[in-house]
């Protein structure tokens, strides 16, 4: 299903159509943060450097916190974490 815009997006996540997974598609990602409509998080962090890429938390973001709820590390150093949402964004320390 193509998404056309911001409505289209929030009337699928109000409704029964299912979760919305993004995969590769930074444009779309950044939508979903500026408008308050991710709910979850699995990041995979590879370790290597490319040069300059593409942003996944660009301008407009909004702050949002997450809990971590999983996490992997695979035996060639890829790491994958889990989070969902947390409320709001609370700063302070770091912690242990």
């Amino acid at each position: 299903m193509l998404l056309t815009n911001v409505d289209d997006i929030k009337k699928i996540k109000a409704g029964m159509g299912g979760d919305i997974k993004v995969h590769g598609s930074s444009n779309l990602a950044q939508t979903l943060f500026k408008h308050d409509l991710v709910d979850e998080l699995c990041l995979m962090t590879f370790p290597i450097t490319l040069g300059v890429g593409k942003r996944l938390f660009g301008e407009g973001t909004i702050p949002a916190a997450f809990k971590l709820t999983d996490s992997l590390i695979t035996k060639n150093g890829v790491i994958f974490t889990y989070y969902k949402r947390a409320g709001e964004v609370k700063t302070g320390t770091v912690g242990a």
